[in-house]
């Protein structure tokens, strides 16, 4: 058991934390979450943290709505619990669909620890998309190159991209990690997926989504880390009830995509189709395979 750890990743709505709950009572195992959306404390239908409340899953509820959280705190928290979960003799289980932060753990990046600088973003959240394009081509063309569309035209990685670009002379305390790791990432057709999720954003809706966020709205604002995330910005005053409902739609699904394209990107990884029978029966099996209970 020593150094083992399993990851179920995969885009939203694949039923991830469903089968890694049910992984964990077979395996003797402790769940951390992998998603940057339930970090947030009081966001719960949104984020939807549904799982029965007897469950324990670590890194959930952890910040307030109002707080930054980056990749490299993630790391440091997630290394403690996966230590603690290794001395009491169990098999950490990471669930989640927000790939930074499984590449924090399994394929640790001296990056990971430099530092948001605030007046820098500042500076260069007044810069145009194509403006932040070319200041980060001329820093570093070759990686540039290699950018998707979504990349290039999101305007908060660009920054980030050029904040590393200039201060990766200044990492610091890089922690190396090196698991045997077996990750399995859930996977299905879009055309089944997508009907998912508007049944969910439906769902959410009934659960009291907007009373949530107006319980929010009391204490925190749309400025927030928390409020700017997917289900609750598409909320934001003024927005007429229809059009939210479509843009949070629209959101989910182009999450679904960029999800995909990152998981399709990581060597060695298994992808499991949820839509064939037998899902849990097959990923017992290639889990007793890799923990050597056969």
């Amino acid at each position: 058991m020593f150094n083992k750890l399993l990851i179920i990743s995969g885009p939203t709505a694949t039923g991830k934390t469903a089968l890694a709950i049910k992984l964990a009572k077979i395996f003797n195992g402790e769940l951390i979450s992998a998603d940057s959306r339930q970090l947030y404390q009081g966001m719960d239908i949104g984020t939807g943290k549904d799982h029965p409340k007897n469950i324990k899953i670590n890194l959930i509820d952890i910040i307030k709505p109002n707080e930054t959280f980056s990749v490299a705190q993630y790391q440091r928290l997630v290394l403690k619990e996966i230590a603690r979960i290794q001395a009491e003799n169990k098999l950490s289980i990471i669930v989640g669909g927000s790939g930074l932060y499984i590449d924090s753990v399994v394929n640790s990046q001296p990056t990971y620890s430099i530092k948001p600088n605030t007046f820098l973003r500042f500076f260069l959240n007044k810069f145009s998309v194509s403006t932040l394009q070319k200041i980060y081509k001329l820093l570093d063309k070759k990686n540039y190159l290699l950018l998707n569309n979504s990349d290039k035209n999101n305007p908060r990685r660009l920054i980030r991209k050029i904040e590393i670009r200039l201060f990766c002379r200044d990492v610091i305390n890089h922690v190396s990690t090196n698991f045997n790791t077996l990750h399995l990432s859930l996977t299905a057709s879009n055309s089944y997926l997508f009907p998912k999720i508007d049944q969910r954003i439906q769902q959410r809706l009934k659960l009291g989504l907007l009373d949530e966020i107006k319980t929010l709205l009391k204490t925190y604002n749309w400025s927030d880390p928390g409020l700017k995330t997917i289900a609750y910005k598409e909320f934001k005053v003024g927005a007429q009830l229809a059009c939210a409902l479509r843009e949070w739609s629209s959101d989910e699904k182009a999450l679904v995509r960029r999800q995909k394209t990152w998981f399709k990107k990581i060597p060695g990884i298994i992808f499991i189709d949820v839509t064939k029978p037998g899902l849990t029966g097959k990923t017992v099996a290639l889990i007793k395979k890799w923990y050597n209970l056969v």
